[in-house]
């Protein structure tokens, strides 16, 4: 068992000692260690003989690993032949093991799997306590063998907390084996620096976040803090539609040093604005992500109608401004796209008809001739450029829509999702306080555009800039997405990504060397890709998180699931740049170990780990760590095999403090295994014993001979003196023949 003895005669078996702690010359029935009965009984043998080892056993140690002594009883020629022990508890079940992930945070949904054993197919419930609240509880069909037991739970007591599994089953023979407890160390809640462009839609993925455990901080890209100092309190910079204008060069490189010295994580979901050359392509940005931004394009065949109020209210800079703003658009289009300008007050005028961009001059002629007019009417205005679109065969048609002020009346939603059903887009500018801006966002939102609120007429021309570059980029692909891969990862644990909804659009982009792509399209160009850059990592996924492309999504049950997980497995994890400290019990011994693999491989030299172990209503107990490597320390604390107890092990290593609870819920032995025939076997056959062999098996000697030793000495000593005597005689004899000889003849 845990302990061996060798006996003269199997009638001694009967008078062996048993105990649960191996005193006073007994045998250790708390564990089996095979390890210890094979080397004595390997020790036994006379070194002149045939060997035979026939072991009973039901091949289930505990107490360390075997097989260097089988590897052993071979050198020295040991047969061992196996039979397989009775094994008690049929009807037994326990729980085997409880699995919780090391790391946990305040909050976080995770899973803790408990495993139970059973002997045989039966009804049972599974009870899990986690910390001094939660109960969770599952009726549960146990099948023979192990059962895995899942249970998703959010745990929010900060610190080391208990969770205790328990099987009830009524055939169950045996109680004491039927809790198991575990510890986990809770940490706070991840910090995430969310960064949207897009203020008005952060809720979304904000909500889910927040939901999922997290505390999450909105910022613009403006208020992104500078340095990594300033960065190193979050664990996660989320970057979502970013405009790279909004960003300076101190910001971005400051993300750059945060990931790659400071272990942080950077995950970039795009949108609109984090388009192809005219994005983060060069930047240091693109340099820390797993994706290339330019690919080689060609530019789509655009059609491009600005809908431009020219009502009294209009008049003087606003008006000329926007007119500068149209000739700015039309500068940035390529020479082959078709653009318009249809101008309205209360009645629609085709200033541009609809013409190649190559006519420049003309066109930015007319458009200087616009002049302020009456009323502000802008239906019969979207009518006509649905009119000057719809005959359009352009790939992409678009309008840009501005206005200043109130208008009549009517019904802009039936317009403007007609216009969106022949693939027309539109987008919104409301200019000034006086601008009907929910209006103006409702026709954007119905026309799958984009929506501006500017106080100033200034940044008038930046807008209409920005949107024609957008409509004319290849790199934008706003179409049903299909996914053409997927590949397996923990990110996508508990989710059928297969399954969900289709996203609207993309930002078209090439995945690094080295990269691991997850999602791909049809065309092999990335949705979701990550990697790792120094000490961090970071991930893209070229959709956006909201109600644009993701649309979709946001009505998906996994919606915030796929999100949660994919930030806590981009994040930072604290431990990797500090000390791993680990407790693991074998047998009746706590294996207590300090790894320091910290700044990536380089080992600290000097520290001086101290760990304190303590148990319930007993004092504290200094344990000394022998360093026996570099940076890996060292020791060994007996326990009791007693059931129930429960040690604290206390780390201290300079400034790093960290705990680690070790249970001891019941013994080893109340492992109730079925025979493990597996393993009597692999032990025969390795050292050319047999499982469950005849008796003529073990007898034969399998074509070996022994070659006992003959002691010579006193042989050869007898040998030796009748040669002697023999000697003396032969000496002799002339002698006696010639005294012999005298006697006859006289």
């Amino acid at each position: 068992a845990g302990s061996a003895q060798t006996l003269d005669s199997p009638d001694q078996i009967s008078s062996v000692q048993v105990s649960e702690d191996g005193s006073a010359n007994s045998i250790d029935q708390s564990v089996t260690d095979l390890r210890i009965g094979l080397r004595q009984a390997i020790n036994s043998f006379e070194p002149s003989h045939l060997k035979r080892l026939v072991l009973f056993t039901d091949g289930n140690g505990n107490m360390g690993e075997e097989w260097d002594i089988i590897e052993q009883a071979r050198e020295e020629g040991v047969r061992i032949f196996t039979f397989p022990a009775t094994v008690v508890g049929g009807n037994d079940s326990w729980v085997e093991a409880v699995i919780v992930p090391e790391e946990v945070r305040k909050d976080e949904p995770v899973l803790v799997d408990v495993i139970i054993f059973s002997r045989n197919k039966a009804e049972a419930l599974v009870e899990l306590l986690v910390g001094s609240e939660q109960n969770f509880q599952r009726p549960v069909v146990l099948e023979e063998g192990p059962n895995p037991v899942t249970f998703e739970v959010s745990i929010q007591e900060l610190g080391l907390t208990s969770i205790s599994a328990r099987v009830v089953n009524q055939q169950d023979g045996a109680a004491e084996n039927n809790r198991l407890d575990q510890s986990v160390m809770v940490q706070d809640q991840p910090k995430i620096l969310y960064v949207e462009g897009r203020p008005e839609s952060a809720h979304y993925l904000r909500d889910a976040l927040e939901k999922g455990g997290m505390d999450v901080v909105l910022s613009s890209g403006a208020d992104i803090p500078e340095g990594p100092v300033a960065l190193d309190p979050f664990d996660l910079i989320l970057l979502s539609d970013v405009p790279p204008e909004e960003m300076r060069q101190e910001q971005m490189e400051g993300i750059l040093e945060y990931v790659r010295d400071f272990g942080g994580g950077l995950l970039f979901a795009a949108g609109e604005s984090t388009y192809g050359k005219d994005g983060y392509s060069g930047s240091t940005i693109e340099e820390l992500l797993p994706i290339w931004f330019e690919v080689e394009e060609e530019r789509k065949e655009l059609a491009l109608v600005i809908v431009l109020d020219k009502s009294y209210s209009m008049v003087g800079a606003k008006l000329e401004l926007s007119k500068e703003a149209a000739k700015a658009a039309l500068g940035v289009m390529d020479p082959r796209h078709r653009f318009s300008v249809v101008t309205f007050d209360d009645t629609p005028y085709v200033a541009v008809p609809l013409q190649l961009a190559s006519e420049a001059p003309r066109i930015n002629q007319s458009i200087s001739q616009i002049i302020a007019g009456s009323q502000t009417n802008i239906y019969p205005a979207l009518e006509k450029a649905f009119e000057v679109l719809e005959d359009s065969k352009a790939e992409v048609k678009h309008i840009v829509l501005l206005s200043d002020g109130k208008t009549y009346a009517d019904d802009y939603e039936e317009l403007v999702t007609s216009m969106a059903d022949e693939d027309i887009t539109v987008s919104s500018v409301a200019v000034g306080e006086e601008a009907d801006r929910s209006l103006l966002s409702n026709i954007a939102m119905w026309g799958n555009g984009r929506t501006y609120y500017i106080q100033d007429a200034q940044g008038v021309p930046q807008v209409f800039i920005k949107e024609a570059q957008i409509a004319s980029q290849s790199t934008l692909i706003e179409e049903r997405v299909i996914f053409e891969s997927i590949q397996s990862s923990e990110i996508f644990t508990g989710l059928d990504i297969q399954a969900a909804p289709d996203l609207e659009g993309y930002v078209k982009t090439r995945t690094k060397e080295n990269a691991e792509m997850l999602i791909e399209v049809t065309d092999g160009a990335p949705i979701l890709a990550r990697w790792h850059y120094g000490l961090g990592r970071t991930a893209a996924f070229t959709s956006d998180v909201k109600n644009r492309w993701s649309v979709n999504w946001l009505n998906w049950e996994g919606y915030g699931k796929f999100w949660n997980q994919l930030v806590r497995e981009t994040m930072r994890r604290r431990e990797e740049s500090g000390l791993i400290f680990e407790v693991e019990r074998v047998g009746e011994q706590a294996i207590v170990t300090v790894n320091d693999i910290r700044d990536e491989g380089v080992l600290r030299t000097g520290i001086k780990p101290e760990v304190t172990v303590s148990m319930p209503g007993e004092g504290e107990e200094s344990l000394v760590l022998d360093q026996v490597d570099l940076g890996f320390y060292r020791a060994i604390y007996p326990i009791e095999t007693s059931t129930d107890y429960s040690y604290a092990f206390q780390l201290s290593a300079n400034e790093e403090e960290e705990e680690k609870n070790l249970h001891y819920t019941y013994e080893d032995e109340y492992r109730r295994y079925p025979v493990d025939v597996q393993s009597l076997i692999a032990m025969s056959d390795f050292t050319g014993g047999k499982f469950l062999p005849d008796e003529q098996d073990i007898f034969q000697d399998y074509g070996k001979k022994a070659y006992v030793k003959f002691p010579l000495r006193e042989p050869l000593l007898l040998l030796a003196l009748t040669l002697f005597l023999a000697d003396l005689g032969l000496r002799r004899l002339p002698w006696a023949w010639v005294r012999l000889s005298k006697d006859e003849r006289s």
